[in-house]
């Protein structure tokens, strides 16, 4: 059976589209979609980020949030006859608060990131964006023998999960911010965290004026290293998933195959 990635819009996030984009529209609020990305056709399920923990806490960050009933994750996998039990992998693309905000519903998954992504998310330097109690939770996994895989991609470079999934160092958005390779029968998808916000702007648009693609308005590495990881992944996918874009699940609805 062919690796297939089921699309899961765990809630919706309003902020200021300037820091989705660099310098687009500053001072204008636009809402973003919060992706999860379900991977069927391995031996067991694959679950990547598990969005915000509830709405409310989003709010310190500057953020409104909402979520419906229906897009809390565990109700979204039981659409597909899932439970948390059944998930034998959960992977990050980095720990930002509304990236691991249920990871707390896995305990029985095995939870793979980047070792760079943990270590930045306990210096303190960036907590604003890193929620105490999450990340308490994946320290605590982290002395559970098997229960946490810390990638050092940065060092090794890629490194592969099951066949046909691997996880590649992004050198973009966050300290340790992970690109998730998915081979389906249609092609190469690639889940790209929040190094890309919007497939059209940052791929398209800046560079038909600039010439070149155009980095988020949220990141720790320099624009050049965010820009090269951009072009790496055009070069790479056939299939961009951005965790925040309403134009993916508008394009693909809620499946890649």
């Amino acid at each position: 059976m062919a690796l297939e990635i089921r699309i899961i819009n765990t809630g919706d996030v309003e902020l200021d589209a300037s820091r989705n984009v660099f310098g687009h529209n500053p001072g204008t609020l636009t809402k973003v979609p919060v992706y999860s990305f379900l991977i069927l056709g391995g031996e067991k399920p694959i679950l990547v980020d598990t969005g915000f923990h509830s709405p409310e806490v989003m709010a310190p960050r500057g953020c409104k949030a909402y979520q419906t009933e229906e897009q809390k994750l565990i109700n979204q996998l039981q659409k597909y006859g899932l439970k948390p039990s059944d998930i034998g992998y959960l992977i990050h693309t980095h720990c930002h608060i509304d990236h691991t905000g249920r990871d707390i519903d896995f305990p029985d998954s095995v939870i793979v990131m980047q070792r760079r992504e943990m270590e930045t998310s306990v210096t303190g330097l960036m907590g604003g964006v890193y929620r105490y109690e999450d990340i308490a939770y994946l320290l605590k996994r982290v002395y559970q023998p098997g229960s946490v895989w810390m990638l050092d991609g940065d060092l090794s470079g890629p490194q592969t999960i099951i066949p046909g999934v691997k996880c590649v160092f992004a050198r973009g958005h966050s300290e340790g911010s992970q690109f998730i390779y998915v081979e389906t029968s249609k092609g190469t998808a690639v889940i790209c965290g929040d190094v890309i916000y919007n497939i059209e702007l940052q791929t398209q648009h800046y560079r038909k004026i600039t010439g070149n693609y155009w980095p988020s308005g949220n990141h720790v590495w320099t624009k050049k290293d965010e820009v090269a990881a951009i072009a790496k992944l055009v070069e790479d996918a056939d299939y961009l998933l951005p965790s925040h874009d309403y134009a993916v699940m508008e394009k693909y609805g809620d499946r890649i195959i």
